[in-house]
């Protein structure tokens, strides 16, 4: 193991506060050579996990498409929305994870798979979408390997996709009783000005961190698993993003989403003569529609 302190964790909990506030951190190598991006996502993992019901192995991957998809917008689009989608293999469960500006997460169980199984990357089509500057969607599609995890399909991603070399681990640690005990991960990035000599230096510290499990107790922090990963390495703040889990639904996006229907079925849900009642597969609100504002989509399409 080269340059990586050993610090057990008693060392890093003593003086963290109750509670710590889901957030990311980035910095930058005052050489230009790695930009690095940690985030503690335990929170609005375990709130999505509990709106989507999710348990055992699907609630760990749901997790951990959740902080890799947050991951992938700080370092690529920080002010844009990002979605990462995994869809399992031989159609068995769709996986969604939508990252908003400002950190708002929100995450979607779209398919599950039959008789209680649960979505497995390994053989998943995982697919990321990005909104640029000008409104246009960027996206891309990766296969995980058999065996693979997310994590691995997002570096694969990062390398065909973006043509970034990438090193990134990600984990959701559940408890005796199936709830999110921590969760969270990190982003390496090679850039350009690399050097040989940074890059051996890197390249084996980072061995030791392919698997982040036993990194991520309760109280762990950004800031610690960033010193971790920077230690001995001379570097700059960029910024730190809170991250949370926040549904951007209301009556107004959903009313503009009917309002993109064909004509005759507004009329068909005008004719049914009761409000209509939709509830957001995200945070499961309710939403009631008069007909008085059905028929003025009616007008308007």
């Amino acid at each position: 193991m080269i340059g990586v302190r050993a610090i057990p964790p008693e060392r890093f909990t003593l003086n963290t506060p109750a509670k710590i506030v889901d957030h990311s951190v980035r910095a930058m190598t005052d050489d230009g050579a790695f930009r690095v991006i940690v985030a503690r996502s335990t929170e609005t993992v375990r709130g999505i996990c509990q709106a989507q019901r999710a348990s055992g192995a699907t609630a760990r991957i749901l997790g951990n498409l959740l902080t890799a998809t947050a991951l992938f917008r700080e370092t690529m689009s920080p002010n844009l929305r990002v979605q990462g989608i995994l869809r399992g293999a031989d159609g068995l469960g769709t996986l969604v994870a939508d990252s908003a500006p400002l950190g708002k997460t929100r995450g979607l169980i779209q398919a599950r798979p039959p008789n209680g199984e649960s979505v497995r990357p390994d053989g998943a089509l995982l697919q990321m979408m990005r909104t640029l500057h000008n409104g246009s969607v960027n996206q891309g599609v990766v296969r995980v390997p058999g065996g693979g995890t997310v994590s691995e399909a997002m570096m694969a991603y990062m390398k065909d996709s973006e043509q970034v070399d990438t090193m990134l681990a990600v984990s959701t640690i559940l408890g005796d009783d199936g709830e999110v005990v921590s969760a969270g991960g990190y982003m390496v990035q090679l850039l350009p000005e690399v050097g040989r000599g940074p890059l051996e230096i890197m390249g084996a510290r980072l061995e030791d961190f392919r698997t982040i499990d036993h990194l991520l107790t309760p109280d762990f922090t950004p800031e610690w698993l960033r010193d971790e990963l920077l230690y001995g390495m001379p570097f700059s703040e960029l910024d730190t993003t809170e991250l949370s889990f926040a549904c951007w639904c209301s009556e107004n996006r959903l009313l503009g989403a009917l309002a993109t229907l064909p004509k005759h079925e507004i009329q068909s849900m005008l004719d049914d003569g009761k409000p209509l009642e939709i509830t957001c597969d995200y945070c499961f609100k309710d939403y009631i529609i008069q007909p008085v504002r059905l028929r003025g989509l009616l007008g308007q399409n």
